[in-house]
């Protein structure tokens, strides 16, 4: 049975598709039989990432004209690449009676060891539906604050939807391991304080200019640039991979994970918390002529029982509240977020300074190697 990874990010632009292509390269060189599924219905480009340009896509299998195996692109490399296209988004709009036929035709591919997902970025249904199907979700960001920002809104949703994936952080575009280092333990910090979530460190990338060459020239780094930093990080991810695997992982088929894929594509996510109404005040009961002789010796009136509050009043008042008391919650969490992002550029330049000091000592050093603290 496959060990099934989905790939995600909170932003465009993070080098999810990149990591996604050159992490699976790697298994597969590795020995390991791997499937790499295109799942970015808006902007499928692994194929384009390495040159190819498929006749066939999943919508061709989704219409009967072909099967699976018809549309599977066979790499040089042994890396088996299924391009989705447009017929990611035919799965969360099914015909009636459909099902069935979407789970027969997906789930015929368990004789690989890795089967991995790359999503499209944000928070769409389809990202939610393959995040909370897949056992291990890889969640990419950079240092820019609009990357880690919306990587928490990712695993707000995930957890507003009761997610058991095992979530790991990859690390992209960084200068060095000092701040990819910050960068992942300030993340960590909030989301578990807020979330009360574990996420665990995958590894770091750090900027190469070979990244974009090998882009332009349609050709994974680490085939073309095997010696490159950025390709050293990835062949370090995909180390982490193999060697950290749980024994509850493989116990996963194609058949249930496309079971409960489909599932929540096609019923309600949960994007915002659930917020809690306020009673409706009910009018006061009927004072007893006891009470009523109590309250005329004392010299004192009954008050006039108050208008009861509409349910509707009330409702829309507490929403009002409590969307402002959620608005000021993130806000001081994205404002930390940021100002421990600030605080990490001021000292950029005392760590490239403190590493080129340390280069003349420990030249042998990887600088693409993963030390985050966990």
């Amino acid at each position: 049975m496959p060990r099934i990874i989905t790939v995600a990010s909170g932003k465009g632009g993070v080098g999810k598709t990149n990591i996604s292509v050159n992490t699976a390269l790697c298994l597969a060189s590795r020995g390991y039989r791997t499937c790499l599924f295109d799942a970015d219905m808006g902007l499928a480009n692994v194929d384009i990432l390495l040159g190819y340009y498929p006749e066939y896509t999943l919508e061709d299998v989704l219409l009967g004209s072909k099967c699976m195996k018809d549309i599977i692109i066979k790499d040089e490399s042994g890396l088996d690449i299924i391009p989705g296209s447009s017929g990611v988004k035919m799965l969360a709009d099914p015909e009636p009676g459909q099902l069935e036929f979407l789970i027969e035709s997906l789930s015929g591919l368990d004789e690989y060891d890795y089967f991995i997902f790359d999503t499209s970025a944000g928070i769409s249904k389809n990202v939610i539906a393959f995040c909370m199907a897949s056992p291990e979700i890889v969640l990419v960001i950079t240092p820019e604050p609009t990357s880690i920002t919306d990587a928490y809104a990712l695993l707000k949703v995930l957890c507003l939807n009761r997610v058991d994936s095992t979530v790991m952080v990859a690390v992209n575009q960084c200068a060095n391991v000092e701040v990819a280092d910050r960068l992942y333990s300030k993340f960590k910090e909030v989301v578990y304080k807020n979330l009360r979530m574990n996420i665990f460190p995958l590894g770091t990338v750090p900027v190469d200019a070979h990244i974009a060459k090998a882009v332009r020239e349609q050709k994974p780094i680490v085939s073309l640039y095997p010696d490159s930093d950025a390709a050293k990080g990835i062949k370090n991810i995909a180390r982490y991979l193999v060697n950290n695997v749980s024994t509850d992982l493989v116990e996963n088929s194609l058949s249930g994970f496309w079971k409960k894929c489909l599932d929540r594509m096609n019923s309600d996510i949960v994007m915002t918390p659930a917020r809690k109404k306020k009673k409706t005040e009910s009018a006061p009961r009927e004072l007893s002529l006891v009470q009523k002789k109590t309250l005329r010796e004392q010299g004192a009136e009954a008050s006039v029982p108050a208008e009861p509050v509409s349910a509707e009043k009330t409702s829309g008042e507490v929403s009002a509240k409590g969307d402002q008391i959620d608005a000021q919650y993130m806000f001081k969490i994205l404002e930390g977020l940021t100002q421990g992002i600030n605080n990490i550029s001021q000292e950029l330049g005392a760590i490239r300074k403190m590493m080129e000091n340390d280069r003349n000592n420990s030249s042998g050093r990887d600088s693409s190697s993963v030390r985050f603290r966990t």
